[in-house]
């Protein structure tokens, strides 16, 4: 609808940001599978599962659904107990939950998958039937494994190279097998490589489209379904270029706001507040204050999630393709309106009317689902869907969404390129991993106090924000637990107290993401620091994604 509404008008297409995306394993699914979106796993029926930086327990992705696959492998199958092995930097709350932990150096996980791939074809682990597709594609990757040998992987990730031989092993004896990356392990400069590199070790063990492997689910082209072809115009520049460009005060005299707190999760550097004090007027969709939202001039809050229309198309965790949809619950409680029924008003109220085809987002929906195909006989899918809260099935070839067209995935992941990080290592020798919130996760829920009340699974901290440190970093900086430190960099400085842990890495500090609001309610405003104030602007060159 916004895509819709903006074309019609004559505008930019939205620009739109989540610090923590998954925009760098969504291009290099597209590379490699010709699908540009996040894959299903199949932890169910999988024997081992081998992640790299994904914190499937935690943060990452769906940790709701993940956990009942992952309950399911360890406990579901009479005889069977699957195993986990969870490769990071930083302990997270799947590491914790792992049978083994694997440190190695931040942004050099690739190399280690990399390393095992060459690992299972130089001591033939796979056995591949002669004259089959299998055999083409391992000779392909015996000419660019030789630079993976053990010792090398070792040099480069501080993984000795017993221990790859024995993950090797085990990835390729408990099968079926899946390799997972995700979350910090692609926040880096090389994040294409390191997904690529994980795509291809599933691949080689033959894990696409199998029970216990990766699958994607089929996804529904909305703009087919309800007869309005996308607009044929540019996609919005990444939020770096974005903001420049605001900044400059030649791109925009009105800006709309829904949903998005640039101005607290960007880094400083971006220059998101600068941009914004240049637009004439914005409009913020949003139900709090924040530090996006305060800087308005207009403020339309939306519905909440029960007084309003919900619906998704989910890009993974299903066979077959899902569409979601459920009404309002409640009446709402204040005087706000839905956003998407703003803006069909405000289309239809211009001077020259957007010519929008429908009158209510309902009347949206219902041509959405009214496209698909019927439950049953006698039952449309729009009244099907709305008694069940969702629509499942297969697509017509007419409504499903084009995949991409894919590479060769090994070929473009035996380059690897050291990853960059900002400031000499003489001046600042530490690693800075800001990672999610299990509670706030980039922020956004700051200001629930029931979660500010909530303790951290890994530290049991409440009400503030902390700084993890290894312990034989603490004695050699002489720190004690609770100890304020300042952490600084190119960029700036902030406190906090220190946490000693043993699930870090020595030369690695970390701090959780979500605290340290200026403007978000009285519950979050003032309290802790925020890490994204520190971080340099360092970016993932082939999709602009913010290397954290």
């Amino acid at each position: 609808l916004i895509r819709q509404f903006l074309a019609r008008f004559g505008a930019p297409m939205p620009a739109t940001y989540e610090l923590f995306d998954d925009e760098v394993l969504r291009r290099a699914n597209a590379l490699s599978f010709g699908r540009e979106q996040l894959p299903t796993f199949d932890l169910a029926n999988v024997r081992h599962v081998l992640s790299f930086g994904a914190d499937l327990l935690g943060t990452w992705n769906s940790p709701v659904a993940q956990s009942v696959g992952y309950g399911q492998m360890r406990r579901g199958r009479p005889g069977i107990r699957g195993s986990l092995a969870q490769v990071e930097s930083r302990m997270s709350q799947t590491g914790a939950n792992a049978d083994e932990w694997v440190p190695v150096r931040p942004g050099t996980e690739g190399v280690l998958a990399m390393g095992l791939a060459h690992l299972i074809m130089a001591e033939k682990l796979l056995p591949v039937p002669p004259a089959s597709s299998a055999v083409r594609l391992l000779a392909g990757w015996n000419e660019g494994l030789a630079d993976y040998s053990p010792q090398r992987v070792e040099e480069i990730t501080g993984v000795p190279a017993g221990r790859l031989a024995r993950l090797a092993r085990r990835f390729v004896g408990e099968s079926p097998a899946v390799a997972i990356a995700g979350g910090p392990a692609l926040a880096h400069t090389n994040g294409i490589f390191t997904a690529l590199a994980v795509n291809a070790l599933n691949t080689l063990a033959g894990n696409i489209d199998r029970p216990g492997g990766i699958s994607f689910t089929p996804q529904l082209d909305v703009a087919a379904a309800v007869k309005a072809p996308a607009p044929d115009v540019p996609p919005a520049p990444a939020l770096a270029q974005w903001s420049a460009a605001l900044a400059s005060g030649s791109m925009a005299e009105v800006l709309f706001v829904d949903g998005v707190n640039p101005v607290f999760t960007a880094p400083p550097a971006w220059r998101v507040r600068d941009g914004l004090d240049k637009v004439p007027y914005i409009v913020s969709f949003g139900s709090f204050l924040d530090e996006t939202s305060v800087l308005a001039d207009l403020i339309l809050p939306d519905h909440s999630f029960l007084e309003a229309w919900t619906e998704a198309v989910p890009e993974s965790g299903a066979q077959t393709s899902v569409v979601s949809v459920a009404p309002a619950v409640m009446r709402p409680l204040y005087d706000t309106r839905a956003t998407p029924d703003v803006l069909l008003d405000i289309g239809s109220r211009l001077q020259r009317p957007l010519e929008l085809p429908w009158k209510s987002f309902e009347e949206m929906l219902a041509a959405s689902f009214g496209a698909l195909p019927p439950a049953t006989p006698d039952v449309d899918a729009w009244t099907d869907a709305q008694g069940k809260g969702m629509w499942s099935g297969t697509l017509p070839a007419a409504l499903a969404r084009q995949s991409a067209v894919a590479v060769n995935a090994p070929a473009v992941a035996q380059t690897y390129e050291e990853p960059r990080f900002d400031g000499e290592a003489s001046e600042y020798p530490f690693h800075f991993l800001p990672y999610p919130s299990s509670t706030f996760f980039d922020g956004s829920l700051a200001h629930l106090p029931w979660l500010q009340e909530m303790p951290d699974p890994m530290t049991s901290a409440m009400w503030s924000s902390w700084i993890e440190i290894n312990p034989s970093t603490a004695v050699k900086l002489g720190l004690g637990e609770g100890d304020v430190v300042e952490i600084a960099s190119t960029q700036g400085a902030i406190r906090g107290s220190v946490v000693i842990t043993p699930g870090i890495a020595p030369d690695v500090v970390a701090m959780p993401v979500g605290q340290g609001h200026r403007f978000f309610t009285r519950y979050a405003s003032g309290r802790g620091a925020n890490p994204m104030e520190i971080v340099a602007p360092l970016t993932e060159p082939v999709t602009g994604a913010l290397a954290w």
